[in-house]
């Protein structure tokens, strides 16, 4: 590809250079008279070759020298214009020595030598006549222009395309684009041009120049002005989308929508997928509640709102407020939220804790005086229990009224438990030595429901409460020996990370799905006889050992619960 770039330039250099002489415009041109008229002809196509159009975006710019050299062709003829082109050249040559190599210039001259020479051919093929300016000559006008628009075109198009090994029709396409209407304003300059250099070449020249030099530091400063305005543009988007929280922002006149990334990170969507939701304009059948937001123009404050994504439940804070210009119109509106699943969470702990604290005081103040007047009670019914006889200890259901009152002490050591959990006596030790003290003393159940324990323990050293710990297990291994009816499998394994985690795992039914979320909670419970605090005690003794219990998997196949501990 470089030896054809190489090869290409030499070729166009060649050419332009040969036409140049080969027509030879200095035999008929008269230098010696018209030698001022020249020299101003190139110093104010050198002029305009410095001083660009210079349009936004940045490097998006154009020089107007060619409406020169079309309005001489049409005014003094095709050899005075390559007078003035090999003249200009030299001077933007001298004047360019240090920023562009000499191969570069004599390719752009033989290039221009090129489209003048044949764009003069053309129009002359249509009828255009040089030195007279008329409206019969529009269609010489049209294609000599075209002829020097597709020219350069296809020209630049191959020297880009070489040079950059892009393919030829993507080049030419784009620069079809980029310049189609550069070369209209060109062709309609030229023509004005012409008229001007028809009437006073001296005046027109001037006046030409200085307006598009004008013109030139207006662009310029214009163009500095939109690179700023763009730089504070980009400065701004920036700072929106380190924001964590999402925004989006919507134009009700151009129906422009900015969504900062915080906002697509959120919602699991990328940006033209969170557009296309946003321009429906009715509800979606996912996540409506959310999507309907954007229906409603009115400012909101402070909605709470459950989004679902990829199976990810989330809840954000919405507010919306409106979008005003400079002069306190309503242009727009702009909607941001904020993911406060967390905070939701958080929340519920809390009010966990407070309901927790609460049942401690109740059970604080209450046991004293419950437990004194059950006592009585219970050693009443136990003497009547021993001295009635059996028909009348039926009759009225002594032995059932023991057993409820059993109960309700339960209730209340587990009560006071909760409300006044001892400080945990660490020593070190190891949790297998724990489980099987544990299951020595439920050998008999075990055995009884024909249910077989595996235990895979890994031996590590951990600090903890022996005593506390072995009730924990033993309300895990109670509740999953109730929810094995018989013939049934236990397993307790552990693996090692920054944690020890310890794995309870049982055959039985599992827990519903709506206990799930809340078996942790107080009074929660499956069990007709159960109090529903044995794990809440589970997690309080847990959590006091600087640890966590959470369900890992339940299912109709099994229950797991896994405990994580620090090492």
């Amino acid at each position: 590809m470089r030896r054809l770039f190489v090869l290409y330039v030499t070729l166009i250099s060649l050419f332009g250079c040969a036409l140049f002489l080969y027509i030879w415009p200095f035999s008929s041109v008269h230098v010696e008279e018209q030698w001022l008229l020249l020299l101003l002809f190139a110093g104010a196509v050198a002029l305009l070759d410095r001083y660009l159009i210079c349009l936004p975006p940045s490097g998006n710019s154009f020089t107007l020298e060619s409406s020169i050299y079309l309005s001489l062709l049409f005014v003094f003829g095709l050899k005075y214009t390559l007078v003035v082109l090999i003249l200009g050249s030299f001077i933007i040559y001298f004047t360019h020595l240090q920023k562009m190599v000499w191969w570069k210039h004599v390719f752009n001259f033989s290039v221009y030598v090129i489209m003048i020479c044949v764009s003069y051919y053309v129009y002359n093929i249509f009828g255009g006549g040089v030195g007279e300016i008329s409206l019969r000559y529009f269609l010489a006008y049209i294609f000599c222009f075209l002829t020097y628009f597709i020219l350069n075109a296809v020209l630049m198009a191959l020297y880009f395309s070489l040079h950059s090994s892009t393919d030829f029709i993507v080049v030419l396409s784009s620069t079809v684009k980029e310049v189609s209407y550069i070369y209209a304003v060109m062709l309609v300059v030229a023509v004005i041009l012409s008229v001007l250099f028809k009437f006073d070449s001296l005046f027109g020249l001037f006046l030409y120049t200085i307006i598009m030099l004008l013109l030139s530091s207006t662009f310029r400063q214009y163009s500095r002005l939109y690179e700023k305005l763009q730089d504070d543009k980009v400065y701004i988007e920036r700072l929106l989308n380190s924001l964590p929280i999402g925004l989006i922002t919507i134009d009700n006149s151009k129906r422009d929508h900015f969504i900062n990334d915080s906002a697509a990170a959120l919602l699991h969507l990328d940006k033209k997928e969170i557009k296309q939701l946003i321009q429906q304009e009715k509800e979606s059948e996912h996540n409506a509640l959310f999507w309907e937001l954007f229906i409603h123009r009115d400012p909101f404050q402070q909605l709470k709102v459950p989004y679902e994504r990829d199976g990810e439940k989330k809840i954000f804070l919405v507010s919306q407020s409106s979008l005003l210009n400079l002069y306190g119109e309503t242009v727009g509106r702009t909607l941001f939220f904020l993911d406060i699943t967390e905070i939701e969470k958080l929340t519920k702990r809390i009010h966990q804790s407070e309901k927790l604290a609460l049942m401690g005081e109740m059970a604080a103040k209450a046991a004293h005086e419950i437990r004194n007047p059950l006592a009585v009670i219970h050693g009443f019914l136990a003497f009547m229990n021993e001295n009635l006889y059996e028909r009348d200890r039926e009759q009225y259901h002594i032995p059932l009224l023991l057993k409820e009152i059993d109960r309700i002490n339960a209730i209340v050591e587990d009560m006071l438990l909760i409300a006044k959990p001892s400080a945990p006596m660490l020593k070190e030790t190891y949790m297998e030595t724990i489980v099987q003290d544990l299951l020595s003393l439920l050998q008999h159940t075990l055995e009884e429901k024909h249910i077989r324990v595996y235990v895979h323990l890994d031996r590590v050293l951990l600090k903890l409460d022996p005593k506390q710990m072995m009730q924990v297990l033993y309300n895990l291994l109670y509740n999953s020996i109730e929810s094995i009816e018989e013939d049934g499998t236990i397993c307790i394994y552990s693996d090692v990370g920054e944690t020890y985690n310890m794995y309870v795992y049982d055959s039985g039914k599992g827990i519903p799905q709506g206990m799930q979320a809340t078996m942790f909670e107080p009074f929660m419970t499956t069990k007709p006889s159960g109090t529903g605090l044995g794990l809440t005690i589970v997690k309080r003794i847990v959590e006091n050992h600087g640890g966590t219990i959470a369900l890992h998997n339940s299912s109709e196949q099994g229950t797991t619960f896994v405990i994580k501990l620090p090492i």
